[in-house]
């Protein structure tokens, strides 16, 4: 049985370094999530009409706005772009796509569809952004994030053919039964075990695992087959499958009895994609039960945009200076709609810009905390998207959930929501790290070309019924730069540096944050550079209280 450091090299045979550095997270090999009680409670009319001018209207700045809005500050956001949510970014038909590396898409699909081209799912446990659904009224609904029919495929395995998440889950786990309840037998743990637990671990394995007494017998393994009593499993014991991996023959009426496939081999089920597509729902991030807004993941931003108005929400306003002015702030930008430079000036300034992009921009931020900005760097992450007719529903079972395959494109995720439409939205590759940067370095044409080879590959036949495709690589993305930026983990120094103001100034983002590349990460930034600013502005200690939502 692998252990968690076993299965990071898995990964990062898979994914690459950034891949595995997901995936450690995610196993709790590095630092978890910040704890998060509520939104702080600020005092209503502590902030007196103070101002502060705050840069970027992604997660971070828009929920620091509001929450130093509610306490009586004055707040100004100012974002480069002609919309709100930084990388949370919903496509729709229409869309205009232009990036860093001079390409232009315009999205294609039919009135209705959409595309999550940043975040695409919400952790129950991410209760910073699900708070904010709740207090807007945003409707969800589940996603479902794993399905048992979705499919595992890699050119060296298998033939080349694709198999089910379910045979690769419990062909595994018999396998690993039958092989634990011989090194039991065989003493292998008597050190360990008592008699009377080495019998009862042999009776869970035999129903965990759904191990036969025979070579040839196969036994139901449904959920109604409890262990049975210790000591009463006599003999070798073996896995010789399951229905739980899949059926044969499916059960009918009269003569038609279920059977099960034949297990694959262990030396299959051990290949890195198998092992990381039938894992990847376990990480922490990626439990059931998800969650998504209905009709697109900007349904978040555009909620908090409302409450703020269009008198604190500047859009198209591209920062061009950052500067100390006496006690407080200047800061210059473009009207992107007129081309003119206009001026806010404010007693603090919160910088939520990612710190790829802010350090482009000309600023007066002491050189310690210059030089932290100037060395970050960010990971990368890639997604494509096609409008098709819902083949994987018809013909697959997939209702929902991801399949991978060992290239570029890593994961096709499919959409769980309006099943059984005619047609629905397929992304066909979503990948990060190295994958993301060799997938991204192809042509656009090639590109599209090669998404629609890891779909024939997984569904052979209906890669030619995708349509509309639209790709983001977060690396070309104007104003974002990448994906995420582990600062934590990059740069301990740095990332306390820039968690403490700098005179006037005061920094939050996903970067600042133990989350990573989530909604929750900017949001818990942002609410403790606004607890941070909030105190020194009343010259006290922070606000711990939190207010219901």
């Amino acid at each position: 049985m692998s252990t968690r450091r076993e299965l990071l090299m898995r990964v990062a045979g898979v994914t690459g370094a950034a891949g595995m550095y997901t995936a450690a997270r995610a196993l709790g090999l590095m630092e978890g999530e910040e704890a998060w009680a509520g939104p702080p409670a600020l005092t209503p009319g502590s902030g007196k009409g103070a101002k502060v001018v705050i840069l970027g209207a992604g997660m971070a700045g828009l929920s620091a706005a509001y929450e130093l809005g509610k306490a009586g500050y004055s707040c100004t956001v100012l974002e480069a772009r002609g919309r709100t949510g930084g990388r949370n970014y919903t496509m729709r038909g229409g869309d205009v796509l232009e990036m860093t590396d001079g390409t232009r898409q315009v999205c294609s699909f039919d009135k209705g569809h959409y595309f999550n081209a940043g975040p695409a799912r919400l952790p129950s446990h991410h209760q910073a952004t699900l708070g904010y659904c709740r207090e807007f009224g945003v409707p969800m609904e589940v996603l479902v994030n794993h399905s048992e029919s979705a499919l595992i495929q890699a050119d060296d395995m298998n033939g080349g053919k694709p198999i089910q998440m379910r045979q690769a889950s419990f062909d595994t786990r018999g396998h690993v039964a039958e092989l634990l309840a011989k090194a039991v037998r065989g003493g292998g743990l008597d050190a360990e075990l008592t008699k009377d637990d080495r019998d009862r671990l042999i009776s869970t394995l035999a129903s965990w695992g759904a191990l036969a007494t025979g070579r040839d017998a196969v036994v139901s393994a449904n959920a109604r087959d409890l262990p049975a009593a210790a000591g009463s499993v006599k003999g070798p014991l073996y896995y010789n499958g399951s229905v739980a991996s899949g059926y044969a023959t499916y059960p009918g009426a009269g003569d038609e009895v279920a059977s099960a496939r034949k297990p694959l081999p262990l030396d299959t089920l051990m290949h890195p994609t198998v092992l990381l597509g039938s894992r990847f729902h376990e990480f922490i991030d990626m439990q059931a039960t998800m969650q998504q807004p209905v009709g697109g993941m900007d349904a978040i931003p555009r909620a908090l945009e409302a409450k703020l108005g269009p008198t604190v929400v500047r859009k198209n306003c591209e920062v061009t200076r950052i500067a100390r002015h006496g006690a407080g702030v200047a800061v210059s930008y473009r009207d992107k709609a007129t081309g003119k430079t206009k001026r806010v000036e404010a007693e603090y300034c919160l910088v939520t810009i990612p710190l790829k992009v802010l350090s482009a921009i000309p600023s007066d931020f002491s050189p310690d905390r210059k030089a932290a900005i100037d060395k970050a760097t960010y990971n990368s992450a890639i997604k494509i998207a096609f409008q098709s007719p819902r083949f994987w529903e018809a013909k697959d079972q997939i209702y929902g959930g991801l399949s991978f395959t060992a290239r570029d494109t890593l994961i096709t995720w499919y959409p769980s929501h309006e099943l059984h439409a005619r047609e629905g939205v397929l992304v066909a590759g979503y990948s990060f790290g190295e994958l993301a940067d060799r997938f991204a370095a192809l042509p656009l044409a090639e590109r599209i070309a090669y998404a629609r080879g890891s779909v024939e590959r997984l569904h052979p036949g209906h890669s030619a019924s995708l349509k509309a495709p639209i790709t983001v690589s977060w690396k070309s993305v104007p104003y974002s730069l990448g994906i995420e930026c582990p600062l934590a983990e990059q740069d301990p120094a740095s990332y306390a540096l820039l968690g403490e103001a700098d005179g006037p100034f005061y920094f939050a983002g996903e970067h600042l944050s133990h989350v990573g590349a989530w909604q929750q990460g900017a949001i818990v930034s942002g609410h403790r550079a606004a607890v941070m600013l909030d105190a020194r502005h009343r010259q006290g200690a922070p606000v711990a209280d939190v207010r219901s939502q």
